[in-house]
């Protein structure tokens, strides 16, 4: 009886190791065992293997690195090439939403350094400042000026009187008989 239980127990635990080899296309054994799965009738790859990487994107996000050692069966390998965008996102929103941190640490080619001057551009640059549009009217006073890691002044964010904030571009602002004055129209 000991004998029968053992040898059960040892035929289930075979089955269930050999269960995902069975479950393989081809059984996993036999005379086709390591078969090209693409192979055509004639032994060469079918249609599907030939045109399997044609909408591949692998070359636009592999790095140049990766595209000089890559496989010559490699999508990104042969004709392809890696190109590096030259032109910023025109209409990018990036600097209204992203985090005070995230526009301090971004690299200087990043959206979010879009606009950044020289903190010597902006002398008396301050908190509390008040802040004034083209035509003159007060539309709030600064409540944080963010600084990049170079000490560029990467955006200034401004309270209105009202409470809403708002950030503005630095390539936007002066300084002009100690208020701030803004050309942007975005905001206040």
């Amino acid at each position: 009886m000991f004998r029968n239980i053992l040898t059960a127990g040892v035929a289930v635990t075979a089955l269930t190791f050999a269960a995902p080899i069975l479950a393989k296309p081809g059984g996993g054994a036999g005379a086709n065992a390591g078969a090209n799965v693409n192979a055509g009738a004639r032994g060469g790859p079918s249609s599907v293997g030939i045109n399997s990487r044609v909408n591949s994107q692998g070359s636009i996000n592999a790095s140049p690195r990766g595209v000089l050692r890559s496989n010559t069966n490699s999508a990104i390998h042969g004709t392809t090439t890696t190109t590096t965008p030259t032109v910023r996102a025109p209409s990018s929103q990036g600097l209204m939403h992203a985090n005070p941190r995230a526009i301090t640490r971004a690299s200087p080619n990043s959206v979010l350094a879009r606009g950044a001057v020289p903190s010597a551009s902006l002398p008396g640059l301050a908190t509390n400042m008040t802040v004034n549009n083209s035509t003159g009217a007060s539309i709030g006073t600064v409540s944080q000026v963010i600084t990049g890691t170079d000490g560029s002044i990467r955006a200034v964010v401004v309270t209105s009187p009202s409470g809403q904030t708002f950030r503005l571009a630095p390539n936007t602002l002066s300084v002009s008989g100690g208020v701030l004055v803004t050309t942007s129209t975005t905001g206040g």
